[in-house]
């Protein structure tokens, strides 16, 4: 029975060298996944916009790295972009953290941030609080 479904390193070769690059390999494969686990993506989601988003936490190293990407995916949807975080925007970004609990982004340090975040939503100042 042999059913080869993926590219990877043959197996049916045991000579030394050969099964030690497929442990590196494999060892480079099992950091990749790590990095791409199911926690380190955030779905986001924008009062009015009915598709959300997914995008990699770990992709970022602070607040305004993570604002840049969310003007590039949502900016469109209003004539002057979202512009978070920038006093004179009519949005806020709100997270959700692991208590399920909704929070204004930025409340925490960034690090901190990143461990507890879960979900975001961007919303309109005037539209009210998130539910």
């Amino acid at each position: 029975y042999d059913v080869d479904l993926m590219d990877w390193p043959n197996m049916k070769n045991s000579s030394t060298t050969h099964s030690r690059s497929a442990h590196e390999n494999f060892e480079e494969e099992i950091e990749g996944v790590q990095s791409n686990e199911r926690w380190a993506y955030v779905k986001v989601n924008m009062d009015g916009v009915s598709i959300g988003r997914k995008i990699c936490i770990l992709d970022h190293r602070g607040y305004s790295s993570l604002s840049i990407q969310l003007e590039d995916m949502f900016g469109s949807q209003s004539v002057c972009g979202i512009r978070l975080f920038e006093s004179g925007s009519e949005y806020s970004l709100f997270y959700k953290d692991r208590e399920d609990k909704w929070r204004t982004v930025g409340d925490v340090p960034w690090k901190e941030f990143v461990e507890c975040v879960k979900r975001l939503r961007i919303a309109r100042k005037n539209g009210g609080y998130v539910n």
